[in-house]
């Protein structure tokens, strides 16, 4: 379809793309073969939210890394102020809330309740991800 002239960065309704989309279901292939076709690694939904918040939630580390070397920006945040890291510890993804603290996510952010990571990690039961953001 790419190569007919599919418009790789076509959002449906909600604001989802195709590398979102690939991105929410952890396809690192797909995810990289977007990548390399030119999809934007930067683009955001209706709810602001981007492909490195969305696989974050999901736990998709692999899929992180790999966004994260194409140009994903880790300090973005959606409509409600959340950032790829608040989506991490809230979810329990030790290893993904490792990998953004490491490429410079910041962990003082706080959404629009005034939650940080770390906030979300103690509330939603995480205490892994929770000594990890303590470190």
């Amino acid at each position: 379809m790419l190569q007919r002239g599919a418009e790789i960065n076509k959002q449906k309704s909600d604001g989802f793309t195709a590398l979102m989309d690939a991105a929410c279901t952890g396809h690192e292939r797909v995810v990289e073969l977007l990548l390399q076709r030119g999809a934007e690694v930067n683009i955001h939904s209706s709810k602001s939210r981007t492909a490195l918040m969305v696989a974050a939630r999901c736990g998709h580390e692999l899929v992180v890394e790999l966004l994260i070397r194409h140009g994903a920006e880790v300090t973005l945040q959606d409509n409600a102020g959340v950032t790829a890291l608040m989506h991490a510890a809230r979810y329990g993804h030790e290893r993904v809330v490792e990998l953004l603290f490491h490429r410079g996510a910041d962990t003082n952010l706080q959404d629009s309740n005034g939650d940080t990571a770390l906030i979300l990690a103690a509330f939603y039961g995480h205490p892994a991800v929770l000594l990890r953001l303590l470190r």
